[in-house]
């Protein structure tokens, strides 16, 4: 008792002193718990946006090329066409499926509703390509594709407004409020719209991003808007996935094998740096972890000197502490205290500190950032399907919190042994004579 009374004396008999050093160690836990946290949810936000993508999907677009080659002069346009499709499924090994995308612009009309819209021809197997979620009804399928079907597929925020539209009547006529939600009490599935003035039947919805401008998005079969808009065969994107392709290494080797075969078979330079441009998923994702990585490594380096300047904090705390109490410690020892006795009273003085301060900081820091996930938790609730999140489940590895903190508290307890070590090597008569 009287071992624990004198510490405890100690560190009231100096608050202030002892709130700075805590205050020290306990912001060091709280920012590296508010970075990793931050830089976590930033990870998860931006992966997120892509989750439903593979991310071994390649897309090819066509292109002008840059150098005259062969005879053909420069800023000569270079269709994708069935060879490039026959090229890519039979001669490419690691080639999976394959869709070509045929992209129209134009105007939805419904009813006297009208839109600014994107029509993708594409196949069935698009959908899997690009991630595409259907939230209602189906994608479009092999016997739309067969029969040239003119059938439709929505992105979300159009759907939304083509309910809007068919409910107005229908509240006129009830003279009665709907539900809170009733867009999901409204079907669109099965309703006719016009695009560039020819009739689909919407058969799916999908969620999608938002498009410049509020743009739609709405996808039909390939076959259809070949045979609508006469297309010979000639599209300006293909998309596929890959296989057996995990690196970084494997893709780029991929993508210029990719590139070289293309040149050859539209004959344009293999330098040309344009031509065709043929973008990799999993590329764009490797060079988005390298760059979280890097974020990772300048948010531990900080976090990291926090938790230092709290230990260099200690050190200093504890050599004035001995300082202050040289003659103290002389007149114990003349009396006879030990060495060991004196030495832990130091020490347990510095766990003390670096313990209660510590884990302060870090609960203070967890429970913030907890509070924090809840509102931004709240706020993507309450987006769209087509808006993007930031931010998303702000949060941190608990055993890297626990095990930071625990560092910090042997490091405090190391940082207080050298000063208390020295005190009590001091002679009673030497530490006597420093008496003020």
């Amino acid at each position: 008792m009287d071992f624990w009374s004198e510490i405890f004396m100690a560190l009231r008999r100096n608050k202030l002193r002892t709130v700075l050093t805590g205050f020290a160690i306990s912001w060091g836990i709280f920012m590296l718990i508010i970075l990793l946290s931050v830089g976590n949810g930033l990870k998860n936000g931006v992966s997120s946006n892509f989750a439903d993508r593979a991310r071994n999907t390649y897309t090819i677009w066509s292109s002008s090329t840059e150098l005259p080659y062969k005879g053909h002069k420069a800023n000569r346009w270079i269709p994708l066409t069935d060879k490039d499709i026959e090229y890519l499924e039979n001669h490419l090994y690691h080639v999976d499926e394959v869709s070509p995308v045929f992209t129209k612009g134009g105007t939805l009309i419904f009813s006297d509703k009208s839109k600014s819209v994107q029509i993708d021809g594409v196949r069935p197997i698009f959908k899997n390509i690009q991630g595409i979620k259907i939230v209602e009804g189906r994608f479009i399928n092999d016997n739309d594709m067969k029969i040239k079907e003119k059938v439709v597929v929505i992105d979300k925020n159009t759907a939304d407004e083509i309910r809007n539209k068919i409910r107005q009547p229908e509240e006129k006529k009830t003279n009665k409020r709907h539900l809170k939600s009733p867009e999901e009490t409204v079907p669109v599935l099965g309703e006719f719209v016009s695009i560039n003035g020819i009739n689909y039947v919407i058969v799916g919805v999908f969620e999608s991003d938002m498009m410049w401008g509020g743009t739609g998005q709405c996808y039909a079969p390939f076959s259809t808007l070949q045979q609508i808009y006469n297309v010979n065969n000639e599209y300006y994107k293909l998309s596929f996935t890959t296989f057996g392709l995990d690196t970084k290494e494997d893709n780029e080797s991929f993508r210029k094998e990719l590139k070289r075969n293309m040149a050859l078979l539209h004959e344009f330079s293999p330098d040309d740096q344009r031509g065709v441009w043929i973008d990799s998923q999993m590329l764009n994702a490797l060079e988005t972890n390298k760059i979280f990585n890097t974020i990772n490594i300048f948010i531990w380096v900080i976090g990291i000197a926090m938790l230092i300047s709290g230990v260099v904090g200690v050190t200093n705390i504890m050599r004035i502490t001995v300082k202050e109490r040289t003659s103290e410690i002389g007149i114990r020892k003349a009396l006879g205290a030990k060495p060991r006795s004196i030495l832990m009273s130091i020490v347990m003085e510095a766990l003390i500190i670096t313990t209660v301060f510590g884990y302060a900081g870090m609960f203070v820091g967890m429970g913030l950032m907890e509070v924090i996930n809840k509102i931004m938790e709240a706020v993507n609730a309450g987006k769209g399907a087509n808006e993007a999140a930031v931010f998303l489940d702000l949060s941190v590895d608990v055993k890297i919190v626990f095990m930071a903190t625990l560092v910090l508290i042997v490091s405090g307890v190391v940082a207080g042994i050298a000063p208390a070590w020295k005190a009590v090597n001091v002679k009673p008569v030497e530490a006597m004579s420093n008496r003020s």
